[in-house]
């Protein structure tokens, strides 16, 4: 809220009384002040006391900064299990019941269900985006429109959040299975719940519940694909080419941000992942309709970290490899490589206005101000999808063998730990899992098992399977080297088809 909002209906307090009340939070203290009618400090949301401050502060290290890789400059040579600690243990189970019940009565949920919301807000929604900010919208759109009311719309959307956040709890507690085991059947019910509400919304979907419904739909799948690491998460995106034609007349991306930006989350995700399906696919509504309607604003991209441009070309790249895949070469293939090439190429990264090769990036980084360095991995990232569309066009339409791309792979992957050394992991998966499947060289197959080691802390079942397609396909490349009497530079592994033999389907997000 602005300003007026925020602060109606409360006194202006002196200098002294807003001294004590700013010491009182500073010092963790629940004292009954500001109004006689008021227990409640106007800079807090939870009341906090002395017995629960520890367990709050200490205890429930969710916020991503445990990520941040503190010493990771030691890198290539850091051992995951010395930068990284679960954020949940079952030394954790007292964080739920240090929520006060104003906070649990006011959402109408249990205090078990608030802490695994709370863990959605701050553990999973700094992951979703490569660079946080105020702008991400799993910290506000998701969660706001998931408590907005209590229609099934609102409530589907609202058990699918917990449904990921279990899902994502469990994997980050497998080493404890008893504790593991528990959290996945939490997941479940909140999975199932949500496909119930769902269902309940489809029959009868409104303009007004688009939002609610379409969150739901990508939640739902983030959370087969992502948080399971299950092949049922096409299935939800099968679903949602129907949906989406149900408002083709309305258009509702259009007309709020909210809108929008969950519009724009699925056609950015339908694109992406459809990268990685073996089976022609072709256009469908996602394309046809979302993706040329989300499209056209500035910042179309921005949660996933490529720009407008580059995800056109990655998406037209994958229609005319399916085409050719069929017998269909269109006659002006030729001139549409040839301008792909020349989009795509190095010296159009000038385009974003920073040096991302100066020298000693990393340290000068360091020592520029937040929004410097938030501006420098922004354009970082938008390189790092720029390089990997490359690769992807010379591997999936071109055929071209590892040695032709491997500059390509070793920028991205050079990128990529950059990235990872300042912003320790929310790094986007498609453009390093594309150069990870052209990697021949040990340095570069280092910095992927870098990435893969790092990525294996998150809780996310797929960057798990990504390491073990991975692996594999390096090992077919080397077997096929020593029959063949070549270099593994010079020997062409499909990676897609790979998956599609060890029965794999991989969420690329």
């Amino acid at each position: 809220m602005d300003f007026e909002h925020t602060w109606r209906g409360r006194p202006i307090l002196n200098e002294e009384r807003l001294q004590r009340l700013i010491d009182e939070m500073d010092d963790g203290i629940d004292t009954t002040f500001y109004e006689p009618s008021s227990s409640s400090n106007p800079f807090t949301a939870f009341s906090i006391s002395q017995s629960t401050k520890t367990s709050v502060s200490d205890s429930l290290s969710t916020d991503t900064s445990s990520l941040r890789l503190r010493s990771v400059e030691s890198l290539p040579s850091f051992s995951p299990s010395e930068r990284f600690s679960s954020p949940f243990s079952e030394s954790c189970n007292p964080v739920a019941s240090s929520l006060t019940p104003s906070i649990t009565n006011l959402l109408s949920i249990s205090r078990d269900e608030a802490m695994i919301f709370h863990h959605y807000v701050t553990w999973i929604a700094p992951l979703m985006i490569p660079v946080d900010s105020a702008e991400n919208p799993w910290k506000s759109v998701y969660p706001s429109t998931a408590l907005q009311d209590s229609s099934p719309a609102s409530q589907a959307l609202y058990h699918a959040i917990l449904a990921q956040s279990a899902f994502n709890i469990a994997n980050l507690q497998k080493d404890n299975h008893g504790s593991c085991r528990q959290r996945e059947s939490v997941a479940l019910k909140h999975y199932g719940a949500s496909l119930r509400e769902l269902s309940k919304s489809l029959n009868v979907t409104k303009e007004t519940e688009y939002d609610a419904c379409a969150a739901t739909l990508y939640t739902l799948m983030i959370s087969e694909g992502n948080a399971r690491g299950s092949v049922a998460w096409r299935s939800h995106f099968n679903g949602v080419g129907g949906f989406v034609t149900q408002f083709v007349q309305q258009k509702p991306w259009t007309r709020s941000t909210h809108s929008w930006v969950i519009s724009q989350s699925l056609a950015l995700s339908f694109e992406i992942s459809q990268t990685g399906n073996a089976k022609p696919y072709g256009r469908s509504p996602i394309t046809e309709v979302l993706l040329d309607g989300v499209a056209s604003r500035q910042n179309f991209g921005y949660t996933i970290g490529a720009s407008c441009d580059v995800l056109r070309i990655i998406s037209s790249i994958r229609l005319f490899a399916e085409k050719i895949a069929l017998g269909d070469i269109p006659d002006n293939l030729g001139s549409l490589i040839q301008a792909y090439l020349i989009e795509l190429s190095p010296q159009n990264h000038t385009k974003l206005n920073v040096d991302l090769d100066m020298p000693d990036r990393e340290s000068v980084l360091k020592s520029l101000p937040e929004k410097q360095q938030h501006e420098f991995l922004d354009c970082l990232h938008l390189r790092l999808f720029r390089t990997a569309a490359l690769i992807y066009l010379h591997q999936t339409i071109l055929k071209v063998p590892p040695r032709g791309v491997r500059k390509y792979v070793k920028s991205v992957l050079e990128d990529a730990t950059t990235f990872i050394r300042m912003r320790g992991g929310s790094i986007s998966m498609w453009p390093v899992f594309i150069a990870a499947t052209e990697a021949t060289k040990e340095e570069d197959q280092l910095m992927v098992e870098q990435w893969l080691a790092i990525s294996s802390h998150l809780g996310m079942q797929n960057r798990l399977i990504a390491g073990k397609l991975i692996r594999q396909i390096w090992r077919e490349r080397s077997q096929e080297a020593i029959t063949s009497c070549l270099d593994p530079d010079q020997v062409i592994k499909d990676w897609k088809t790979i998956q599609q033999r060890l029965g794999i389907d991989l969420l690329l997000l």
